[in-house]
């Protein structure tokens, strides 16, 4: 019998399959020179943390959930030994063909676990809008514990923080204001997938989303309290920081003036003990 994880797993793998070679041009709000180098500053200061008990420095990295590589290429330009991993085929295709001989290695994920790699074995592990895709998101942070070795590094990135689901009348009026007109807000409206997501969300499933993601509800959310409490009981938190996301396509006055007083991703980076 399938299960409902199964069945999520499963559309996420087809709906990334179909995003693959165009992922990087329909998320502007990653792919953008500000939340580039906020994410690029970040892993860096995360690999300086890095204090392995075995004796090693190899910076071996598991990018969990590498997508079309957008940390895979930060922690390569870092020195770091990348394994990027992922449940989608054609995001771990592009992966190879970008780095066919390299320290990149890749690995296909079931959606489950990491049961295809030992424990202790890795200095690093390091999600990015990733955990809201897993249908147990904390099972897997159990497993990230399990698989790296003492004194390793588990960063985890690009998750709305427990207070962003009480703040959502300030932010949508930071969003409203922020927002500046591009071509993108009315060539949306002239692409026929758009109004089929729109008919499935409104009258079939309300919870549909184009990517997959499970864990985007009010009801239904990242809490990070639990993750706190799942990494207690191998190591602890170094850092827990809240930042407000750059989106393509912002005003960069309007942002510079409210980021400090407003966020809405959080930055979490553990050690194992």
């Amino acid at each position: 019998m399938v299960t409902d994880a199964q069945s999520d797993i499963e559309f996420n793998i087809q709906a990334h399959n179909k995003v693959a070679s165009k992922y990087a041009a329909i998320h502007g709000e990653i792919y953008n020179q500000y939340e580039q180098s906020r994410l690029h500053a970040s892993l860096k200061e995360a690999i300086d943390f890095i204090q392995c008990t075995d004796g090693t420095k190899r910076n071996r990295v598991l990018d969990l959930g590498c997508g079309a590589g957008n940390l895979t290429d930060h922690l390569v330009s870092l020195g770091a030994e990348v394994i990027a991993s992922d449940v989608s085929p054609g995001f771990l295709s592009q992966i190879q063909r970008r780095y066919p001989k390299t320290s990149v290695t890749t690995l296909q994920l079931n959606g489950s676990d990491l049961g295809n790699l030992q424990e202790n074995s890795l200095d690093m592990i390091a999600t990015y809008s990733v955990l809201h895709h897993i249908p147990d998101y904390l099972g897997i942070i159990d497993e990230c514990m399990r698989v790296l070795k003492p004194g390793g590094i588990l960063y985890l990135d690009h998750e709305v923080p427990d207070q962003y689901w009480s703040n959502t009348v300030a932010l949508k009026k930071f969003y409203k204001e922020a927002q500046r007109f591009w071509p993108h807000r009315i060539t949306k409206f002239l692409r026929p997938e758009n109004y089929v997501d729109f008919f499935i969300r409104k009258f079939h499933n309300p919870r549909y989303r184009r990517e997959g993601d499970i864990h985007v509800f009010a009801d239904d959310h990242i809490e990070w309290q639990k993750i706190a409490e799942r990494v207690n009981q191998h190591g602890y938190m170094l850092i827990q920081r809240d930042y407000l996301l750059y989106r393509s396509g912002f005003n960069y006055e309007t942002y510079e003036r409210h980021k400090n007083s407003l966020s809405d991703m959080r930055l979490g980076i553990y050690r194992k003990g």
